[in-house]
């Protein structure tokens, strides 16, 4: 580091002290699984140096609890966890950003995964290079798959693992126009009755500088799920989608209309997703958009307090096709207890029947 700081690198440094959720930034004070990511204030894309500091939110109106009673505030995973079973003749699907599986199993990654006892298994941002031995007993599991980034070591990263064999695999996105950077992104298995994508997608990045990328990946995203609709299976599509589709979805809507996640090209890409695939995000057609739906996300940064104060946003997704959600959907809930190896909490789907 230069001795001397220029004006230019603190303003920087604030703002990435400050947005939402910068995924790929590289800051070497933070450990493995840590993140930039912080609810905070509104921010305009970058198009010149030096960047502009954002505004603060105005002293005494950022929030303090959570609006949901009896939302966990843990900040650390309990050491003992006793989740419901899977009812008789069901499926039971997890899936996970664990933000760096190296600090996540020093902090509670197996305590979730033996008491969640999930048929399928779905893990996003493990960060490695190469799969982990025992992370899951290949007895209960025989099946796993790894999906790496293409370009930098210790980033992104997709993984499976399933109590039952798929028929086939399909790695990374094959309808982007880059095919080969997608696979530490994607998967897609073929299973008898359908077909479940991994998916950890990318963000719109710091000041918006990606959100054209972002853009691409949700046109071919939307291509590969009309290809994969028209084979005649049901579609399960799980993962860290990156967005925050309504205004429920995180706690502070107003200020973060230009924040990567919930800027109205996201949301609206993702509607044109659900609307032309005739898909529905399964928790929220359970859990509706009233008032006693409020406060149930699935991210909460690390920090400035932002999961004792309840600060968060609702990024992790089962999205399904509608037949599926109305004939065979028992549960969709999100962990909310679950925090503490990670700064997003899984998310759980129970289906009826086989996959």
């Amino acid at each position: 580091m230069a001795a001397t700081e220029t004006s230019t690198d603190a303003s920087n440094k604030r703002l990435k002290a400050r947005h939402d959720y910068n995924e790929d930034q590289d800051d070497n004070d933070l450990e493995d699984g840590d993140s930039a990511k912080a609810e905070a204030t509104t921010t305009k894309p970058i198009k010149t140096a030096p960047a502009k500091k954002p505004a603060l939110v105005k002293k005494g109106s950022e929030a303090k609890t959570p609006i949901r009673t009896g939302a966990h505030t843990n900040t650390v995973m309990p050491t003992k966890l006793s989740l419901p079973k899977a009812p008789e003749g069901c499926v039971k699907l997890t899936s996970w950003n664990v933000s760096g599986l190296n600090a996540s199993l020093k902090k509670g990654f197996k305590t979730y995964i033996s008491a969640e006892d999930a048929d399928v298994i779905c893990l996003q941002e493990h960060k490695v290079n190469q799969p982990l031995l025992n992370l899951v007993d290949p007895k209960v599991y025989p099946f796993s798959w790894w999906g790496f980034e293409k370009d930098k070591k210790g980033y992104a990263g997709v993984a499976i693992f399933s109590k039952t064999t798929p028929l086939n695999v399909t790695p990374g996105l094959p309808t982007h126009p880059d095919p080969g950077c997608t696979k530490g992104r994607i998967v897609t298995l073929e299973y008898p009755t359908c077909f479940l994508l991994g998916c950890y997608v990318p963000n719109a990045g710091q000041g918006l500088v990606r959100l054209k990328e972002r853009m691409v990946w949700d046109v071919a995203m939307k291509e590969w799920l009309l290809q994969l609709k028209a084979k005649g299976k049901h579609i399960i599509w799980t993962g860290d989608l990156n967005v925050c589709h309504k205004p429920i979805d995180l706690r502070n809507p107003t200020t973060n209309t230009m924040s990567a996640g919930f800027t109205k090209e996201e949301r609206a890409g993702f509607s044109a997703i659900l609307d032309e695939v005739d898909l529905v995000d399964t928790f929220r057609e359970t859990q509706g958009e009233g008032p006693e739906a409020a406060g149930q996300y699935s991210y909460f940064s690390y920090r400035f307090q932002c999961r004792v104060k309840g600060i968060g946003w609702r990024l992790d997704y089962f999205v399904t096709d509608k037949e599926l959600q109305k004939e065979r959907v028992v549960e969709s809930v999100i962990r909310d207890e679950c925090y503490g190896a990670s700064d997003h909490v899984p998310v759980v789907l129970v289906v009826k029947g086989a996959l």
